[in-house]
């Protein structure tokens, strides 16, 4: 017994001084936690310097596996792929991206300006309180915009 001791004590000390000398595989749960670390900062990568989603990007800048939450409209909302005529017109499905009221068929415009639209109206911010408005009203529950059930 007291050999297997000493030899165990001079592999100890050789494995501080020179690594180990019997490497161990890495077990399954700690390569799949650098897999995911790994796979979300690519990502995040991918989302920082993309060049669409950038409406989003302001609201959400940072990758996540968890959902945000957001119910059709509100995505229409934040993305503006939706039933806009911004949206339509991009894609060559309507000829102009106008609204009705003459002016760029937006969902801010929507949502702030549109004649069409004014029982449900916000508060038009000013450029400089444009992100902090959107993500207002995606925290606010009770301003979460509706009308896109008109459609």
């Amino acid at each position: 017994m007291l050999f297997s001791n000493e030899c165990a004590d001079q592999l100890a000390k050789e494995a501080i001084t020179k690594g180990d000398p019997f490497p161990l595989p890495k077990p399954f749960s700690y390569l799949k936690s650098e897999s995911k670390s790994a796979a979300l900062s690519i990502w995040q990568d991918s989302w920082d310097n993309g060049e669409t989603g950038r409406s989003t990007h302001d609201i959400v800048p940072r990758v996540s596996h968890k959902p945000v939450g957001w119910n059709r409209e509100e995505i229409m909302f934040v993305t503006g792929n939706g039933p806009f005529p911004s949206y339509l017109h991009r894609f060559n499905l309507q000829t102009h991206d106008n609204c009705s009221c003459g002016e760029k068929g937006d969902p801010i415009h929507y949502a702030t300006k549109c004649r069409l639209t004014l029982f449900w109206h916000f508060q038009t911010p000013t450029v400089s309180l444009k992100l902090q408005w959107l993500k207002n009203i995606q925290k606010n529950p009770t301003s979460t915009p509706n009308a896109f059930h008109m459609w």
